[in-house]
């Protein structure tokens, strides 16, 4: 009977023991936490700082770069507009002929292209059917 005192006895002391060695490791990891939550607002901060110290600078290198761009802007939309102009200006008597005559041909030429093109596609539909 004794020993099962001490085996009684054993186990408590062991998970006694146990037990603040894991109280212990619990209020180290608890210490460490709070460091960590400490370094961790510390650079927050730092970095909210020195977001607004550049801030200011970024405006200003933006609206550098807006003027740049709306220069940039302006000479686009006006060499749009000559050229629009350009493509307003009266067609060449001279063109206007080869373009009514080319509108002509492609008008008499597109059903004679279409009918020989429906042959073909027979032909070869009658060729299909003959090889099998």
């Amino acid at each position: 009977m004794s020993t099962m005192k001490l085996d009684v006895e054993g186990t408590a002391t062991s998970f006694h023991a146990r037990l603040e060695h894991l109280i212990a490791r619990e209020l180290q990891l608890n210490v460490l936490h709070e460091e960590i939550i400490n370094k961790r607002e510390a650079l927050l901060g730092a970095s909210r700082n020195m977001l607004h110290k550049t801030a200011g600078q970024d405006a200003v290198l933006s609206n550098t770069d807006a003027t740049i761009r709306n220069g940039k802007l302006l000479k686009d939309v006006q060499s749009l507009e000559e050229t629009s102009k350009h493509l307003q200006e009266p067609v060449s008597p001279s063109f206007a002929y080869l373009q009514a005559n080319y509108k002509s041909m492609v008008e008499n030429m597109f059903p004679i292209w279409q009918k020989s093109l429906e042959e073909m596609q027979a032909t070869e539909i009658t060729r299909g059917t003959k090889n099998r």
